[in-house]
C-alpha cells in the first residue's frame, strides 16, 4: 500500500515537472515574440507551494525508504 501511494506521488511529480518545462518553453516563446524592446520580467522557475510541499513529501519518503 505505502509503494503504490509512493508510486503515484512519484507519477504526479513527473507530471508536474512536465508541465512545469512546458511552463519555461512557453515564457521562453513569448519573450523570443515579443516585439517589444522591453523584455518581460517573468521568473526562471515558478513552483507553486501546494507542488513544493509534495515534492519535499515525496523526496522525504525516498529518503526514509533509502535508510532502511
Amino acid at each position: 500500500m505505502t509503494n503504490e501511494f509512493i508510486q503515484k506521488l512519484q507519477e504526479i511529480e513527473e507530471k508536474l515537472n512536465h508541465v512545469s518545462n512546458q511552463m519555461q518553453e512557453l515564457r521562453e516563446a513569448v519573450r523570443r515574440s515579443s516585439n517589444e524592446d522591453q523584455e518581460l520580467s517573468v521568473r526562471e522557475f515558478y513552483e507553486h507551494p501546494w507542488y513544493k510541499y509534495k515534492r519535499e513529501l515525496i523526496e522525504s519518503c525516498r529518503n526514509y525508504s533509502d535508510t532502511k
